[in-house]
């Protein structure tokens, strides 16, 4: 709490240096500017003083054109002003001609600040004494309130009224945040209580979540609106308690003003079209809520279309949803603010280009991934095999399919390489034909063991196997009859609902298992497993053979 008062006291401190002590030092140390005199028409000029007019000179004299006289006339005033030793009370009106022409001088000692001719008093309406003393008066009122507003005591008040202010704005910043913050921390409250999803009969259209940020940004948007507003009223304030500053906070103001003016326009021109945009936004927010159920009941079979298979359901969801996105774009793109401008088309014409460019093999593999989804080669959870790589379908994608492998490493593969893959697909037959799936292995005997007796140990070996079927039996085929041995094929029936919950390891160690079996049987039968590169020693498979 101390360390917070510190920093208050030092902004304050701050702020008044910026208030009060740069404009007194801007004052004393720049040069006095000449005053800005612009020319209302060609034939016209007006006398400034402190960046306010006093009067208007129409007519030449001497050679001089009005703005030329103006333009003296002003920087006369200023001179005067400026000079604290001469008073108002030296101010005087002077009659007398010039090379024949009638003038009447405004002077103060030998400092002549303003000329009136005839033609000055006749365009006026006034005899030149009675103009003269108008424009005395006005001399007097401006001078007497330059000088006011650049003495101590003006700035002294001036700095006050900008501390204040300062002050004023700190502690509504500060009540507007903390009053923001505890709206926040009850809509956090609401939101498990109150605030309720927006429903169109069954179907949810807006989560309570997404309607409690939708109330959120719209608090901070009025948040962030208040303190523009604090600021906007703030600076033009603090501007114009001084005289040096008071021109930029008139222009600061014409500013907002002239933006607010514009951007209400605007807003005004533009809001068919933003009516519009609402209206196509809302209408895809709906249908693209009534998707969402639509294809989840098609997905979990609550009711089907006739030849639309369930697996479909995700990815007919995502295209439908990216055309019904799509059309809303190109509804919506044209409606946009600034869309016919050159700047926007040029970015159009290059993002389209870059897209163009970089975007074939993201269209290879989105028309791949179609191509596999709707000709059902496989689907999430199906073992299958793709080249070397098999493994269990952890996830199918426009882009890729991920697949776990029995070592729990899971491959991407782009779906356009699977197009041009051969896919084995293990769980197809089972689901889609009702066909136990069959574990296959060869065994390579002799001829010297009896084929039935071969037969036997197989099918033993099958049967001692977790997770095979008994109906139907496991079955051998014999494959070839080689020179030195004979190529024996074992077909089991693996029960797949067993395999069902298992990982990605689940063939590979029935195969293991298998082989395993085998091994044992043949011992047990005292047969020799024959193999074409290698023979093992004789002895510990039964009688004794002679190499070949």
């Amino acid at each position: 709490m101390k360390k917070i008062g510190q920093t208050f006291i030092t902004w304050l401190l701050v702020t008044f240096l910026m208030v009060t002590a740069i404009p007194l030092v801007v004052a004393q140390n720049s040069p006095s500017p000449k005053p800005n005199v612009p020319a209302i028409e060609s034939n016209r000029g007006s006398v400034i003083l402190d960046n306010e007019t006093l009067f208007v000179i129409e007519t030449e004299l001497g050679g001089s054109s009005p703005s030329e006289r103006s333009q003296r006339m002003s920087q006369s005033l200023k001179d005067f002003a400026d000079n604290q030793a001469l008073s108002l009370n030296e101010l005087e009106i002077y009659t007398g001609d010039k090379d024949g022409i009638p003038l009447t001088v405004i002077r103060a000692g030998n400092l002549f600040l303003t000329t009136i001719s005839s033609a000055d008093a006749q365009i006026a309406g006034k005899p030149r004494p009675e103009l003269a003393t108008l424009y005395l008066e006005k001399i007097k009122a401006g001078v007497s309130r330059y000088r006011e507003q650049r003495s101590l005591e003006y700035l002294l008040r001036a700095s006050l009224w900008s501390v204040l202010a300062t002050v004023a704005l700190i502690i509504i910043l500060l009540i507007t945040n903390n009053v923001f913050a505890r709206i926040d921390q009850r809509l956090k409250i609401w939101e498990e209580s109150y605030i309720r999803p927006v429903r169109f009969g069954n179907w949810e259209l807006i989560r309570a979540n997404q309607l409690d940020n939708i109330i959120l940004w719209l608090v901070r948007l009025v948040q962030v609106g208040m303190i523009l507003g604090l600021l906007a009223a703030y600076f033009p304030f603090v501007l114009r308690q001084f005289p040096w500053t008071r021109e930029l906070a008139k222009t600061l103001e014409g500013y907002l003003v002239a933006t607010l003016q514009t951007g209400w326009q605007a807003f005004i021109n533009y809001l068919p079209s933003l009516l519009t945009i609402i209206l196509v936004i809302v209408a895809t927010q709906f249908l693209l809520s009534l998707s969402k159920p639509f294809f989840r009941e098609l997905s979990t079979g609550t009711f089907s279309l006739p030849g639309f298979y369930s697996e479909w359901a995700d990815a007919t969801q995502k295209l439908v949803n990216f055309l019904i996105i799509a059309l809303a774009a190109v509804i919506i793109f044209p409606l946009l603010p600034g869309f016919q401008s050159p700047a926007f088309q040029g970015i159009s014409v290059f993002l389209g280009l870059l897209i163009s460019l970089g975007s074939t093999s993201v269209i290879s593999n989105l028309v791949s991934g179609s191509v596999l989804i709707y000709t059902r080669a496989f689907r999430v959870g199906d073992r299958i095999k793709i080249g070397d790589i098999s493994g269990k379908v952890l996830e199918t994608t426009l882009l890729v399919t991920r697949i776990l492998t029995p070592t729990n490493v899971v491959v991407s593969i782009p779906n356009s390489q699977m197009s041009t893959s051969s896919i084995e697909n293990f769980s197809f037959s089972h689901r889609e034909l009702n066909q136990p799936l069959i574990l296959r292995t060869t065994v390579y005997l002799g001829y010297e063991v009896p084929w039935r007796e071969a037969y036997q140990a197989l099918i033993q070996a099958a049967l001692r196997t977790e997770g095979m079927l008994e109906s139907p039996p496991p079955f051998v085929l014999q494959g070839e009859l080689n020179e030195v041995y004979v190529t024996y094929l074992l077909n089991a029936y693996m029960n797949v609902e067993y395999f069902q919950g298992k990982t990605s390891k689940g063939i590979e160690q029935a195969y293991s298992q298998l082989n395993e079996n085998i091994r044992d049987c043949c011992a047990t039968a005292g047969i020799r497993i024959f193999a074409p590169n290698y023979e093992a020693d004789p002895t510990n498979y039964g009688p004794a053979v002679d190499k070949i």
